[in-house]
């Protein structure tokens, strides 16, 4: 065994749209802490996603007794707003810190959705051209091992179906509004002997996808999956063919919130039962 195996992860759902029975706050949108254990004793420390506001990440941290400088790095999984609305406010209190996301992290994006919405990032042009001036800004198409078994998906091949998780969302190219694939979405696989713990922001690319590359990049027979499946507007047949390709790809259990739906979640649970658990902002899990 290598010192720079993983003996193990713990995960902290820092936002998420559900507050459960804690006394944190809840909103639209997703933050998960990632703490990696090596086998020397080293830690590698994740914040996945920044939530929507700031606001309500920055308090749930202070109610868990978390300092915002201890992350090694920032992910975001893509450009919504309900994912990457607390990245500045969260920089003023962490200091430089590498942010990783997808080249189309700055691309415009709307929603036809109850009327022509902006979808946009949660920050300005002007702070992303700041985060590149200090050098935090890490934009890249494909993977990259982050630390050792520690892997950013990079954009994620569409090999399943995912039509049902980019319905109804645009973007602007050559002065036109086209349909908006959302190549940016991605996540990020942790190795953790033969199994991986891969985190999910939105699963815009389809989540049998995102599972998928995290298999290929890891080599791992068995997968968990944590975030959100974007399964809220998903039929009962689209959701039952994603729980068969996931079972397939060798997921043994979804903690699953933010945008999988109470519909996606019904119908997830018929099929994995007490292996479908729901996340909520405090929700913790530990694997080994």
């Amino acid at each position: 065994m290598s010192k720079s195996d993983i003996v193990s992860v713990k995960i902290l759902v820092l936002v998420d749209d559900y507050a459960g029975f804690t006394n944190l706050l809840a909103e639209h949108g997703l933050s998960i802490m990632a703490s990696i254990e090596y086998r020397d004793g080293t830690m590698y420390k994740i914040l996945f996603d920044t939530g929507q506001s700031g606001e309500v990440l920055l308090k749930n941290m202070q109610k868990l007794s978390l300092n915002p400088s201890e992350f090694d790095a920032i992910v975001l999984s893509h450009r919504h707003y309900d994912h990457t609305g607390g990245l500045v406010r969260l920089l003023e209190s962490t200091g430089s810190k590498p942010v990783i996301a997808h080249p189309d992290i700055e691309k415009p994006n709307y929603a036809d959705r109850g009327g022509f919405k902006k979808f946009n990032l949660g920050f300005t042009r002007q702070d992303i051209e700041a985060l590149r001036m200090r050098g935090e800004l890490v934009l890249s198409r494909k993977p990259l091992e982050l630390a050792p078994n520690v892997w950013f998906l990079g954009e994620i091949p569409r090999v399943y179906d995912n039509s049902y998780a980019v319905k109804g969302f645009l973007t602007l190219e050559g002065g036109e509004i086209v349909p908006d694939q959302m190549l940016d979405d991605t996540g990020v696989a942790i190795k953790l002997g033969n199994k991986a713990v891969v985190l999910a922001g939105c699963s815009h690319s389809g989540i049998s996808n995102i599972a998928a590359q995290a298999k290929r990049l890891t080599g791992v027979e068995e997968l968990s999956i944590i975030g959100g499946l974007h399964t809220a507007s998903a039929t009962d047949s689209e959701v039952e063919r994603i729980a068969s390709e996931l079972k397939a790809l060798g997921v043994s259990e979804l903690h699953a919130g933010h945008c999988t739906g109470f519909n996606g979640i019904r119908v997830f649970h018929r099929i994995y039962g007490e292996k479908l658990r729901i996340i909520h902002s405090g929700y913790r899990a530990i694997f080994v």
